[in-house]
């Protein structure tokens, strides 16, 4: 028998979701097509333009914490990787959000981490490890600052 999870949870995932990310100004945050897998579309301006820097976010949720990960700032979460392997076709980076909302507590780690091997040489490495950290705003200010610069090496 199979537990579903109570209706309300992938709401109040998204409400998470959309409050972090638009504390910033210079995000534009778009709510992707049902079914598809990655929740949102993340533009990045600069000085208000539109610079056509993108990435992903999908975000998971839970009602219960397991009490080994109660108070952790970094934690693992055993996910089924089947739900996230059709993201490694995506050109842009992505981020996987994750919430526990008995403890209201966030973690986040990256689906396709942008990485810079070398000078000049972007890549897109997904990420196979069940460790999370922490979202905070100082992460969220991170996640914006390596995507930049991701986008930065491929000129």
């Amino acid at each position: 028998m199979t537990t579903k999870q109570a209706w309300y949870i992938g709401q109040r995932a998204e409400s998470l979701t959309l409050m972090y990310l638009t504390r910033r100004n210079d995000l534009i945050v778009s709510r992707h097509q049902e079914d598809y897998g990655l929740d949102f579309l993340v533009t990045i301006r600069k000085s208000a333009a539109y610079t056509g820097r993108l990435f992903g976010v999908q975000f998971k949720a839970t009602a219960s914490t397991p009490k080994s990960i109660q108070d952790d700032d970094i934690i693992e979460i055993k996910l089924n990787e089947t739900s996230i392997d059709f993201l490694t076709e995506l050109p842009f980076p992505v981020c996987l959000f994750f919430f526990t909302l008995d403890n209201d507590r966030s973690y986040y780690k990256w689906i396709l981490e942008p990485v810079i091997e070398g000078q000049q040489n972007p890549k897109l490495h997904f990420n196979r490890t069940n460790k999370f950290k922490k979202l905070t705003d100082e992460e969220i200010d991170n996640i914006i600052s390596v995507v930049n610069s991701w986008y930065d090496s491929r000129k």
